[in-house]
């Protein structure tokens, strides 16, 4: 789930005991659920507005990415069965209309079979498309750059495809029990600038302006190794410390944090590996961002809210936690067994319980955070999230919608009840 970072936290609290927040009462369902009333009737009533919205033809299986300038969807090839698949790319709507308009394709190409689309970004006059196996067939994926006017390729190459601002693409080839392999690429024409093969590793990326600037393995032996991205050298090494215990390593920021059996968080500084400090924890696997705050979780549920500055523990909670906006005051959160609410920043206690609503899914960080309510044989109720709020702000209603929405670039899209995909513009 993206996490949206808006303004620091004030000063660290004391550690706080694990606690169970008590469960709201539900007053405030009769007026939600008669302001929700209102709103559809008054909808349905209203005139049509001209808006920027549009019909995306697909089906059921289909996926769909949207980037600035084009929408793509990834369909079943037609009328085969050895699950090769269709490309097919849409111009945004860019014209206000009354009703939804159909989009024509501007091309489409065929993919082969075993592969699914993770990550669509446009570059220049170009689409980038990395894509990971459909199952565990040990394929390492690859990465390919069509022309955005054509569908034309460019070029294509073996591995798991990140770009950046420096007109760079990283290559990853990995599996846990064979080696480990990057390679530095040029974007334009898939020239390689350099590639480096190690041990079966981990690999976490840190970005800085836009530009990936270092790369950082963690080893199954246990050693953590930060190498400089734009020349693949090695620029600081950390020793194993015990090569028979749990250990995972996560990069936030300027920081390297490890957790070592399962007990002891460590942050270090990126640059040097210079330890910065140290908390121990009752149980975490894996450090998150929260925000602007840290999050060490357990597989089996568990959140421990630490302070990035000092480790100190802010609050923490035998439930599981996510973390999607943090301000000063208070953080909106997804807590398991409440659904969406508010919390106190400082304390982790409930403020607000939201209701049924769900997140729209967002693929940039924004300071904005939507959130959707399914209306049956209506369609969505479309709110922004503010911690500010005691309740989220209805800015839209989406017809015939059923759910899986995403956001990006001022457009939503989300599964419609005939199995298209209805796009529209967001309002301010």
């Amino acid at each position: 789930m993206t996490l949206i970072d808006l303004g620091e936290l004030s000063a660290p609290s004391d550690p706080q005991p694990p606690r169970r927040r008590p469960r709201r009462g539900t007053s405030r369902w009769p007026v939600a659920l008669m302001a929700l009333v209102v709103l559809v009737v008054l909808t349905a009533a209203a005139p049509p507005a001209a808006r920027v919205h549009a019909t995306v033809p697909a089906g059921l299986p289909a996926d769909l990415f949207l980037t600035e300038e084009h929408i793509f969807t990834v369909n079943p090839a037609p009328r085969v069965t050895d699950g090769s698949q269709e490309l097919t790319a849409y111009a945004r709507p860019r014209r206000a209309t009354v009703t939804p308009q159909p989009l024509a394709a501007l091309w489409r190409v065929p993919v082969p079979p075993g592969h699914r689309f993770f990550r669509v970004e446009s570059v220049a006059d170009g689409v980038l498309f990395a894509l990971v196996p459909s199952q565990s067939t040990g394929h390492p994926g690859e990465t390919m750059l069509l022309d955005a006017a054509t569908g034309q390729q460019r070029w294509r190459a073996v591995g798991f495809g990140t770009p950046d601002a420096s007109g760079r693409v990283l290559l990853q080839t990995m599996a846990l029990d064979e080696s480990t392999t990057l390679r530095s690429v040029e974007l334009a024409t898939g020239r390689e600038l350099w590639s480096r093969t190690m041990p079966p590793s981990l690999i976490e990326l840190h970005q800085r302006d836009g530009v990936i600037d270092a790369l950082v393995l963690s080893t199954n032996a246990g050693d953590v190794e930060v190498l400089d991205a734009a020349t693949g050298r090695l620029r600081h090494r950390l020793p194993a410390v015990d090569t028979t215990g749990y250990q995972q390593v996560s990069v936030v920021d300027d920081l390297l944090v490890m957790v070592r059996n399962s007990r002891t968080v460590t942050a270090y500084d990126l640059a040097g590996l210079v330890p910065r400090w140290q908390a121990t924890v009752p149980l975490a696997d894996f450090v998150t961002r929260c925000g602007a705050l840290l999050c060490a979780r357990a597989n089996r549920g568990g959140t421990h809210v630490l302070d990035p500055a000092t480790g100190n523990v802010r609050w923490s909670t035998s439930e599981v936690v996510d973390l999607l906006w943090v301000t000063q005051e208070r953080a909106i959160a997804q807590l398991d067994g409440h659904g969406l609410v508010t919390l106190d920043a400082a304390t982790g206690e409930v403020v607000t319980e939201y209701g049924p609503w769900d997140t729209v899914a967002s693929y940039e960080r924004v300071p904005r955070l939507l959130g959707i309510r399914l209306v049956p044989e209506t369609g969505a109720v479309l709110a922004r999230l503010d911690p500010a709020r005691s309740q989220p702000r209805r800015i839209d209603v989406l017809p015939d919608v059923t759910g899986g929405c995403q956001s990006r670039y001022d457009l939503i899209a989300c599964r419609q009840q005939n199995g298209s995909f209805g796009l529209w513009q967001l309002p301010d």
